[in-house]
């Protein structure tokens, strides 16, 4: 045999008998099994996934899109609606200023102010002002409607 192989071999014993080695394993698996790493791989702490699922329909005027998603605790139309952008690969710039959300521009459509296009939405087939968008909640089964009008 090789002398570099058994230096290997040697190496990799002394990490297997090492007590340490052991320790970390055990926190890293007890870590990832209980649910501890969640919020380091995009999942906030605090906040389990839900079997629940809605449904948001983006139309363009000449384009539509259509998403559908588990639904988070707490989650709002506007977290849907990002959370499709960045399924969808599209992009949504927003503001949220004096507790009402400004919807910027959602791809390549924007309210400029020039035109009488503006976003509209509806939850559930009830009108739901672009300003509001953040703080209305939606739960399973929702249908979510943002349209180009």
């Amino acid at each position: 045999m090789d002398k570099s192989i058994k230096g290997k071999e040697g190496k990799i014993k002394k990490v297997f008998k090492n007590r340490n080695f052991w320790l970390i394993m055990a926190v890293l698996l007890y870590g990832f099994y209980s649910g501890f790493f969640l919020d380091l791989f995009g999942y906030p702490a605090g906040r389990e996934i839900s079997s629940g699922m809605a449904r948001i329909e983006i139309d363009f005027g000449d384009a539509r899109r259509v998403f559908e998603g588990d639904v988070l605790p707490d989650m709002s139309i506007l977290d849907a609606l990002l959370a499709a952008a960045q399924a969808g690969g599209f992009e949504i710039r927003y503001a949220i200023l004096d507790d009402h959300t400004d919807i910027i521009k959602i791809n390549d459509y924007s309210e400029d102010g020039l035109n009488a296009r503006n976003w509209r939405f509806e939850l559930n087939g009830e009108k739901i002002g672009a300003a509001e968008i953040h703080k209305v909640k939606i739960r399973s089964g929702d249908k979510i409607s943002a349209r180009f009008e």
